[in-house]
C-alpha cells in the first residue's frame, strides 16, 4: 500500500481501463493510488448493457450520475437513476444492467484498499481492474 498522500488527480492522469463490450471504468484512488483504504471511480455501461452477476470481498456503494440503471440482487431487479445509491453489502451476489437510452455513468466506492471480484456463474476470483476483471467473463 502507498503511502497516504494528499493529492488531486486531474482527468490526464487518471487511466480508462477497458472492461470488455464497451464498459470503461476510471479508478480514482485506492490503496496503491492514494494510500486510501477505500477504493474509488466511475464505471460507464453502454446501452444495453450489463456487468455480469458477481461479488466482492467489502462492501460497495454505488452512486448513479447519469442514466437509468437496474441494480440486480436477491433474485430481483431494482429501478436506480441519478442521485440514488444501491449499497451492496460483502458477498452479496449483484450487478447493473443499463435500462435507458444513454450510458449509465456510475460513482464506485468500496470500503477496501483492495478489491476483489469473483464471478457467480464460475465462482472465479480476480484482482479488481485487472486483466481477468471484464464486464463479461470470457469477453
Amino acid at each position: 500500500m502507498a503511502a497516504k498522500t494528499a493529492m488531486v488527480r486531474d482527468r490526464n492522469t487518471i487511466d480508462e481501463i477497458d472492461r470488455g463490450g464497451g464498459v470503461v471504468t476510471r479508478l480514482f484512488c485506492n490503496g496503491g493510488i492514494c494510500g486510501a483504504e477505500v477504493t474509488t471511480g466511475t464505471t460507464t455501461i453502454p446501452v444495453g448493457r450489463s456487468v455480469a452477476l458477481h461479488h466482492h470481498n467489502c462492501d460497495e456503494q454505488i452512486v448513479i450520475l447519469a442514466g437509468q440503471a437496474e441494480a440486480e440482487f436477491n433474485g430481483k431487479r431494482h429501478p436506480i437513476g441519478p442521485m440514488e445509491v444501491a449499497f451492496i453489502p460483502a458477498g452479496e451476489v449483484h450487478c447493473f444492467h443499463n435500462v435507458g437510452e444513454e450510458p449509465v455513468l456510475m460513482l464506485f466506492i468500496y470500503d477496501a484498499a483492495e478489491v476483489t471480484r469473483t464471478f457467480a456463474a464460475t465462482g472465479e476470483t480476480v484482482v479488481h481492474l485487472a486483466a481477468g476483471d471484464r464486464a463479461q467473463p470470457g469477453a
